[in-house]
């Protein structure tokens, strides 16, 4: 691996850690969770999306601000009419906030908090809104790392792609899970192995592609974090977490057996890959060296 630490101060780790790891599975596996539910239309994932999108964006939020002061320092910037609604951190925190409030009414709809609109919330034109914003706030948290100056192994569009086939990959597990424990008709989820399938494979292509650009990057940076990835001090996480263990047991379990005990095994280990490429890719991150 190649050794730039000592060149300059400025060559450190990128400080985001688990928190801001957990912020991206959990935007992704409900992004990506809605816009499945397009097709299956049951409250148990709707739920489990629900709960997601929450939980992300109270991580999200808890890293950029004090939750206590948030409330109303937004509704000052509000009143004042100083929000900057071209801010990219603006136009995700609406994302997250679309995401939020419409799964809360799906949810509080199937359970009966508000009855007259169940019907509405089960037709198509608002599952297609709900799958629209579902893969805008996952591709937006993939183009959040793209846009970190300093940190040119996220600077690639494969990022954003990367995070929708997680996201899809962590769905389905989701849904297998569902199923297996009977919270889902396996009438409603019948494709879920063939969609398993083709995307653990696109989401491998994918992964190595995010590899094989950042080592031919003419970025010092870039190449470290890439090397750190695959022969460096986060290789065990990458190879064994998210390769192995993330990506290629599930589909080969998927390929072999339908067993709801193996699918189970399968489920957990789909989304605990989904986990660990999203802490290695940030945990790799490196800011671009100043060499004078």
């Amino acid at each position: 691996m190649m050794e730039y630490t000592n060149l300059t101060m400025q060559l450190q780790s990128a400080n985001w850690g688990w928190s801001i790891a957990f912020f991206l599975w959990f935007v992704g596996l409900s992004g990506m969770g809605m816009f499945l539910n397009n097709w299956v239309r049951e409250k148990a994932l709707v739920y489990v999306c629900t709960a997601a999108s929450f939980l992300g964006t109270l991580l999200v939020v808890s890293h950029l601000a004090r939750l206590t002061n948030l409330p109303m320092a937004a509704i000052n910037s509000l009143l004042a009419g100083s929000l900057n609604f071209g801010s990219w951190m603006m136009i995700g925190m609406l994302l997250l906030s679309v995401q939020c409030i419409g799964t809360l009414f799906y949810s509080l709809s199937l359970a009966g908090v508000f009855p007259g609109f169940k019907k509405l919330v089960l037709g198509h034109g608002y599952n297609h809104l709900m799958a629209v914003a579902g893969v805008a706030v996952t591709i937006y948290s993939g183009f959040l790392l793209t846009q970190a100056v300093g940190v040119t192994l996220w600077n690639t569009a494969l990022i954003p792609l990367l995070w929708i086939m997680s996201g899809m990959a962590s769905s389905i597990s989701s849904i297998e899970l569902l199923m297996v424990s009977g919270k889902l008709p396996k009438e409603k989820v019948f494709w879920s192995r063939r969609t398993a399938l083709w995307t653990e494979v696109v989401e491998l292509f994918t992964i190595f592609a995010f590899v094989h650009v950042a080592l031919s990057s003419t970025s010092a940076a870039a190449r470290v974090g890439a090397e750190a990835l695959i022969g460096g001090p986060w290789s065990p996480m990458f190879w064994a977490g998210v390769v192995v263990f993330g990506s290629i047991v599930p589909l080969s379990i998927n390929l072999i057996t339908r067993n709801h005990a193996a699918l189970a095994v399968s489920a957990v280990l789909g989304l605990c890959g989904a986990l660990l490429l999203r802490a290695s890719v940030l945990f790799a991150g490196y800011y671009e060296p100043v060499i004078f």
